[in-house]
């Protein structure tokens, strides 16, 4: 009995031997045909392919042919070749009662069967593509897919046949169907950009999401959609030779050999009809996508023959597309560069220590401007929590002619028709009509200071009324940061007096630093004369911060009173370097948007930012008024009112100096740690203590 069943087992491979071969050579005759007459169209094409096919053979060590010894004379390319079929599965054999395959013993004929069909369709990997291209195709609407669901779904599919599932392991091997999976992916996604990918790993493994998909080039995955455009390919073909030989050959234009076709439906998976492999109707539209327009003929279009142009041409995009290995280095580059750019843990420290506690300090002002605006616009009683304006309708205001240009800094609003404003502090409603209870208190802005210490600990603001001209800096010691807002001569006419260009060159800056930073406030052709200073003082410019001036309504200032060409909205502060200071980096910014207030006076915010730069340093400030003393700070000027000096060192250093000058307060309040320092006690013959004007 076993005998026998051998026996029919191998008269069945012998049979199937036979099949394959008479197949492979009417594969080869149909090949030959199709080159033949592509041939008429593309006349380099046989040269072309006798020079791949040639080195090929020579890489392989195998016998070369020229085409040119084995095309027809005459391709037939009309009548449509007869290629043998296979069964693909047993649900097939099990139908066929002349099988001569026992069912006892199936893996040969399972075997041949298998190869067959991946020989077929393009080998195992273009199976495995049509696969995932219909996963994919029924994800409607579509959603980001890793390649485990892909695979996932792919396994429970119970539609799948047995050639799908053995193009999987056999594509895969030995690393699992995940493998196969992916490179059907990464395969598509080179060939024709239709699946959008994105590496991630998981558990140390590399895998692959699909964020996105094309689902018009995804179709083209489809085998169906591979067959109908070999079939209208075919039809062009056989209407050009049809026209030219006077009649129109209609053998071959039907699938099933003369007969209609019959109507194809789309309908569920399994539901029975002319359906495709795995839900797909047989034109080649997956499930949920929609049925393509009515297929009309195509006018045939000749096919431009490729010159060594073109040819450079794939080859520059060849070698210009990045391997994988270049795109790995390139990813980690990047990771590398933002692990550098994120903060390290000693500035984020820095950062958190100077940061304001407490909560923002600002309150917004409302577009409306005024109160009785803002219920207006909002169609309330109450108007918002935000800061309100008041109009100052005096007398002799017209208010026709709207808003002061000058808003509060202008200087003749006694007399000044324009509309000026005023913050408006009272209450949007009374406390007897809403009860004492409802009202919420308002928060009070407290004035910026260094919440890292107290005033006590920074110090007490101390002065000096002097000529920066020819005062003795040296007395002063040194600072770690500087400050100056020189009256520059401008050639504009100034509510104060002006210093020459030369006068700034030989001030005595060099005296007051070694190691540490200066501020230096220009304007207008200041801009070029505050570099060079900085340059004959021994400092470095390393940075450049901008204030932004905005009005009494927290606008952009447009008639500034600077500037001979537009007007200025805006001043620049020249940040330079001398030595090598200790300071914190990268906890400001260089640009400071505040109102501005009486002529020359700078925003309030540089005092905060400083103490923020170089934290507990002496510092200086030159040309400095009354507004501008600090605490921590040591003001010169010509505009200040006396000596206030609280540093026993530098009281005993100036009293050396200038023995005629009274110092105030008369006994310091507290006690310094400083360093008594050798002062020359001749006094200064050109030394005055009140500039000119």
């Amino acid at each position: 009995m076993e005998g026998q069943s051998n026996e029919d087992s191998i008269s069945a491979i012998k049979e199937m031997k036979q099949q394959l071969e008479s197949r492979a050579e009417t594969l080869h005759t149909t090949q030959l045909d199709i080159i033949a007459s592509l041939e008429t169209l593309a006349p380099g094409i046989v040269s072309s392919l006798d020079l791949s096919l040639k080195a090929i053979s020579a890489f392989n060590d195998k016998p070369y042919t020229p085409l040119s010894q084995i095309l027809p004379s005459k391709p037939n390319c009309l009548i449509k070749p007869h290629i043998p079929k296979f069964p693909l599965d047993d649900d097939n054999n099990s139908n066929n009662n002349n099988s001569k395959v026992p069912v006892s013993n199936p893996s040969p004929t399972r075997e041949l069967e298998r190869s067959s069909l991946l020989d077929e369709s393009g080998g195992p990997l273009s199976v495995v593509r049509s696969m995932v291209a219909v996963c994919l195709l029924e994800r409607v609407p579509f959603n980001p897919i890793d390649s485990s669901t892909v695979l996932r779904k792919l396994e429970n599919d119970s539609s799948a046949t047995v050639a799908e599932r053995a193009a999987l392991r056999e594509l895969g091997g030995e690393s699992g169907a995940i493998l196969a999976v992916e490179m059907a992916l990464r395969s598509i996604a080179e060939d024709n950009g239709s699946v959008e990918l994105e590496e991630f790993v998981v558990s140390g493994k590399s895998r692959v999401m699909v964020m996105n998909i094309d689902r018009t080039r995804l179709l083209r995955e489809l085998p169906e959609t591979k067959q109908l455009n070999e079939g209208n390919s075919n039809s062009t073909e056989v209407g050009r030779s049809g026209e030219s030989g006077g009649g129109f050959a209609v053998q071959d234009m039907w699938m099933g050999g003369g007969q209609p076709p019959p109507m194809m439906m789309m309908g569920p998976r399994g539901a029975g009809g002319m359906m495709g492999p795995r839900g797909i109707g047989m034109i080649g539209v997956p499930r949920g996508v929609g049925v393509p327009p009515p297929m009309h003929r195509q006018v045939p279009t000749l096919i431009k023959p490729r010159t060594e142009e073109d040819d450079m041409k794939d080859l520059e995009a060849l070698l210009n597309k990045k391997s994988f290995k270049e795109m790995q280095k390139s990813k980690t580059g990047e990771e590398l560069l933002d692990l550098i750019h994120r903060p390290t843990a000693k500035e984020t420290a820095v950062a958190a220590k100077f940061k304001s506690k407490g909560g923002s300090q600002v309150k917004e002002y409302c577009s409306a401007l005024t109160k009785e605006d803002c219920r207006r616009q909002s169609g309330s009683f109450n108007a918002c929590d935000k800061v309100h304006f008041r109009r100052i309708i005096a007398a002799h205001t017209d208010v026709n002619l709207g808003d002061c240009s000058f808003l509060d800094t202008c200087r003749h609003m006694k007399t000044c028709k324009y509309v000026h404003y005023e913050l408006d502090s009272t209450p949007d409603v009374s406390s007897m009509m809403m009860g004492q209870n409802s009202l919420t208190p308002q928060k009070s802005l407290k004035p910026q200071s260094a919440h890292y210490c107290s005033e006590v600990e920074l110090g007490e603001p101390q002065w000096i009324n002097c000529d920066i001209r020819s005062f003795r800096m040296d007395i002063l010691g040194q600072f770690g940061v500087i400050m100056a807002d020189p009256p520059w001569d401008i050639h504009m006419e100034l509510p104060y007096g002006t210093m020459a260009d030369d006068e700034m060159r030989t001030l005595n800056v060099p005296a007051l630093q070694t190691d540490g930073l200066i501020f230096l406030w220009v304007t207008g052709r200041a801009m070029e004369l505050g570099r060079e200073c900085l340059d004959l003082w021994g400092y470095t410019r390393i940075e450049e911060i901008i204030w932004v001036k905005t009005n009494q309504l927290q606008r952009i200032i447009r008639t500034g009173r600077t500037g001979h060409w537009l007007n200025h909205s805006k001043e620049h502060c020249l940040v330079g370097v001398k030595g090598n200071p200790e300071v914190n980096r990268n906890i400001d910014t260089d640009v400071i948007v505040a109102e501005v207030r009486e002529t020359s006076r700078k925003p309030d915010e540089m005092y905060a930012m400083l103490e923020r730069v170089s934290p507990r340093t002496r510092k200086l400030e030159l040309f400095a008024r009354m507004h501008n003393v600090k605490a921590g700070w040591l003001s010169l000027g010509n505009q200040l009112q006396g000596v206030r000096l609280v540093d026993e060192g530098l009281r005993a250093r100036f009293k050396a100096g200038y023995p005629d000058v009274d110092v105030q307060p008369t006994s310091p309040p507290r006690v310094t740690s400083s360093t008594p320092m050798e002062v020359d006690t001749k006094p200064s013959g050109g030394t005055h203590f009140a500039e000119p004007t």
